[in-house]
């Protein structure tokens, strides 16, 4: 076929035309990605798209996110898996800022906002932040819960009977647990029950931190009516102040909450093995199964405890918080110097330092009850639907563990956050199971085995070699 000149340079026409097409095409398409952006996840569980509950709360929120990551930049390994979670919350909310830190270049940023290990998250949003030192969604997503939350909540310290004060300049003071609890939204403020008749009613939590004074007749009666009415409350007790007589006037209310104490103050000789030759301090590594220490691993101290039996009935259930070691026990004598467990005189160990107690309170003002004039009993009107709630209290028997000295020491911060958290109700933790990679393995008959074996090492060879056999001697015949 003979193609003339006319028809070359129609040719050319068209191939210059479908080139300049085909590139604007292409232009066309580069500048569309940098305006939108589309992902898909095809994976069996879609385990790289965050949960339902994760973009509904992102959804919520309208500030940016800051997210700091305090890794070296030789660990890439974790780098990488932070870099993986946070790109998923950043394709539904870009204002998600993630800045890595090398901890190795910025000591003093490593003290200040005392991060203890590597690969920590500290998450900053609404003028506040929340440490993180597990990378999953889970936790992340809680941690923006936190700090989103607009629910204000007051933390009332009893005063007035020398107790640890929220601001004093003193060792044994509690001003950094205070300034934690602020930095985290938390109001907190002393609260002398001799200058008010009763607690307010948005009260979230009590603090009732080792008075050294007897408390009042009628300040006991505010206190039992406040636990009678669903308040939550946090009573440090120290092992030296309960020597005092009648106990600080605190008789009425350790009958309330169904406690009792057990003679003595703890002793662990397991502290030796880490160096610390005081008797008095007690460690605690491990933890029972209770909400306030999901998912919590550290070590914590606990410089003076006191151990705490439950013996009340049906009213209140108790979960153990605070469990000692098996050698430890409970010092009746003097601790001075070299001590030993005393058969029959001391109590062995493991002793109970820690308690949490829930019961259900049902508000007097949604609830209609008339007096039955023949009966004592109480006639609640069935028909109207009454709400109820859960009254949450706490008794450790320490209170140096929360003081200035001691806060700073291993886990004893995050447990006394954790255990804050937890009685101001602010642990309605999302719960987001994690995905698994349920597409990694490919698992076949051993029928479609034999045929997945014969095509590729029979059928499929043999085939090519056929073709090109009788390619070969059609090109050698012609």
């Amino acid at each position: 076929m003979n193609i003339s000149p006319k028809i070359k340079k129609q040719l050319r026409w068209q191939n210059t035309f479908f080139v300049l097409f085909f590139l604007s095409i292409i232009a066309a398409l580069a500048w569309l990605s940098t305006q939108y952006e589309y992902a898909a996840d095809w994976t069996s569980n879609n385990r790289n798209t965050p949960s339902d509950a994760t973009l509904e709360l992102l959804k919520k929120i309208d500030e940016p996110i800051s997210i700091s990551a305090f890794v070296s930049a030789s660990n890439m390994v974790q780098r990488n898996e932070i870099e993986q979670l946070v790109s998923r919350y950043q394709r539904y909310k870009p204002d998600i800022s993630l800045n890595f830190i090398d901890p190795t270049k910025k000591p003093d940023l490593i003290r200040d906002k005392k991060i203890r290990f590597e690969g920590e998250l500290i998450v900053a949003f609404n003028e506040q932040e929340e440490k993180l030192q597990a990378v999953t969604e889970q936790h992340l997503t809680n941690a923006l819960q936190r700090l989103a939350r607009t629910e204000e909540h007051w933390v009332l310290f009893l005063e007035g009977h020398g107790e640890r004060s929220p601001y004093g300049d003193s060792s044994f003071d509690m001003t950094s647990w205070t300034q934690v609890m602020k930095a985290k939204g938390i109001n907190v403020k002393g609260y002398n029950l001799a200058s008010n008749s009763n607690i307010p009613d948005n009260t979230s939590l009590l603090i009732i931190a080792d008075p050294q004074k007897n408390l009042l007749h009628g300040e006991i009666r505010i206190l039992l009516n406040y636990i009678e009415q669903g308040g939550n409350l946090l009573w440090l007790i120290e092992p030296e102040s309960t020597q005092n007589e009648e106990f600080q006037g605190m008789e009425e209310l350790s009958e309330t909450l169904g406690i009792e104490l057990v003679p003595g103050m703890v002793v662990d000789p397991n502290t030796q093995l880490l160096g610390i030759n005081d008797p008095r301090f007690t460690l605690i590594p491990e933890y029972p199964r209770n909400p306030i220490t999901e998912n919590f691993d550290i070590m914590s101290i606990f410089p003076t405890a006191k151990a705490i039996e439950f013996f009340a009935g049906e009213e209140w259930e108790a979960e153990t918080l605070l469990e000692t070691l098996p050698r430890t026990w409970s010092e009746t004598d003097d601790v001075n110097g070299d001590v030993q467990l005393d058969v029959g005189q001391d109590i062995a160990g493991p002793l109970i330092i820690g308690l949490s107690l829930t019961r259900t309170i049902l508000p007097a003002d949604e609830m209609e009850a008339d007096k039955d004039p023949d009966d004592s009993e109480l006639v609640v009107d069935e028909e109207l639907e009454v709400s109820s709630f859960e009254q949450r209290i706490v008794i450790v028997g320490d209170n140096d563990f929360a003081s200035d000295a001691y806060i700073g020491e291993a886990g004893n911060l995050d447990f006394a956050m954790n255990i804050v958290n937890w009685l101001i109700r602010d642990d309605s933790f999302i719960s987001i199971p994690a995905k698994t990679r349920n597409d990694t393995r490919l698992e076949l008959s051993h029928t479609r085995q034999i045929i997945i074996g014969v095509s590729f090492l029979i059928i499929i060879p043999v085939g090519l070699l056929t073709t090109g056999l009788f390619i070969w001697l059609r090109r050698r015949n012609r």
